[in-house]
């Protein structure tokens, strides 16, 4: 057990090195970074645009109301802003493998994929979304009338980190297609729309696809159950349900990132 907390603690430094020197290298081009805040904000009013007609429609949908279904898009921004902040090392992982430089960081006495994943982290779009997305959330939690107990936050939070790491796990999976193909970009491209599907709450989709969502491709578990959870409408299975999707979609990623690495023949071939 010591051995472990010992490696947790040497992870989270790491982590903490990376997000200072990212944030150091940023801070370099303040008027690059601070463009691409702008921009973002420019994003981020459509969306807003998007959920506040949600609430001045003031209807329920399929037993979800108005100011949760505001939550579900609160939640949804949350989410994708914070992965936002790694998707850079998404991006690059494909020109790593097709120059070499994947060569270098194998080299490291650190866990590869950690390494390949997380060494980089963008601040700018993620801060936009986070606020944003946690303003929505209180709002929504809010206007819907839902206690506000400590079992309420902690499970939402619980469920919202869930979601992050099923996140970080199941669209780490189409990027890796690139130790097998030269280009991966239609698959990326896939991948995005997968990930935009999940911007509306799960209500609005008919019961099958509903159930496609959750339990083959289980992207509706990352926006959905926290606020589900929070109101009450989240079944105890399915509650298991979404740390047992993460442990599952986190195994197969572990087993294809080890195949795509054997796969790997360097930069020399």
């Amino acid at each position: 057990m010591k051995k472990r907390m010992d490696c947790l603690r040497r992870y989270l430094g790491l982590l903490g090195l990376f997000a200072r020197y990212s944030l150091m290298e940023q801070m370099e081009y303040r008027v690059n970074f601070a463009a691409g805040i702008a921009v973002e904000c420019g994003y981020m009013l459509i969306k807003l645009m998007y959920a506040f007609l949600i609430l001045q429609a003031g209807v329920s949908l399929n037993g979800l109301t108005s100011w949760e279904m505001l939550m579900c898009v609160g939640t949804y921004i949350l989410i994708t802003g914070l992965f936002m902040s790694m998707y850079p090392n998404f991006c690059l992982l494909s020109f790593s493998v097709r120059d070499g430089s994947l060569d270098m960081l194998l080299t490291k006495p650190v866990n590869t994929q950690f390494l390949v994943t997380l060494r980089k982290l963008d601040f700018g779009m993620p801060i936009p979304n986070v606020l944003c997305g946690v303003a929505l959330i209180v709002y929504g939690w809010q206007g819907a009338g839902l206690a506000v107990t400590v079992t309420g936050i902690v499970g939402f939070v619980l469920l919202c980190m869930t979601g992050l790491f099923l996140t970080y796990c199941l669209f780490l999976i189409p990027e890796l297609l690139s130790f097998w193909f030269v280009s991966n970009s239609g698959v990326h491209q896939l991948s995005e729309a997968v990930r935009d599907f999940d911007n509306v709450p799960m209500n609005v989709y008919p019961k099958w696809l509903q159930r496609l969502g959750i339990f083959v491709l289980p992207v509706f578990v990352i926006t959905n159950f926290p606020t589900l959870y929070v109101a009450r409408k989240l079944s105890v299975p399915m509650t298991i349900w979404a740390f047992a999707a993460a442990a599952l979609v986190f195994a197969l990623q572990r087993l294809v990132w080890k195949k795509a690495l054997r796969r790997y023949t360097s930069a020399n071939g």
